[in-house]
């Protein structure tokens, strides 16, 4: 069976490219990762689009730009804003500074860089997970 995470993530791709909203954040260049448990995921931004959305073996994370590195009920409550939840991922980096992994210190700044452009993506994975659940 499919990881619905990947569903989730490939249509926020689409969604986030057909939102001018999304364009106004600016330009984005970087490769994330996402690894959720044992399952990891790359999401390519170029330029003022998100061009791709592989499932990838965890092996490949080390290729990316940086990637967030959560556990399946963290990336939940992230994505729902549950009691334990955040708001963003800004401030689930400030409670946890190890979810996001880079290979170099100037990688791990394109998090600070493009965190408006990936919380937009992300809230809308969000909204995406909160409609599968109702």
């Amino acid at each position: 069976m499919a990881d619905p995470i990947f569903g989730w993530l490939d249509k926020a791709r689409q969604l986030c490219n057909r939102d001018p909203e999304f364009r106004k954040l600016g330009s984005c260049d970087a490769r994330v990762g996402v690894k959720v448990d044992d399952a990891a995921f790359v999401v390519t931004f170029e330029a003022f689009e998100c061009v791709g959305v592989a499932p990838v073996d965890v092996e490949a994370l080390r290729d990316t730009d940086f990637y967030l590195d959560m556990s399946r009920e963290r990336w939940r409550e992230l994505l729902t804003g549950g009691a334990e939840g955040c708001a963003s991922l800004v401030s689930a980096t400030v409670d946890d500074p190890e979810i996001v992994r880079a290979s170099s210190p100037l990688n791990a700044l394109k998090f600070d860089r493009y965190h408006r452009t990936l919380q937009r993506f992300f809230d809308r994975v969000a909204a995406l997970a909160a409609a599968t659940a109702a």
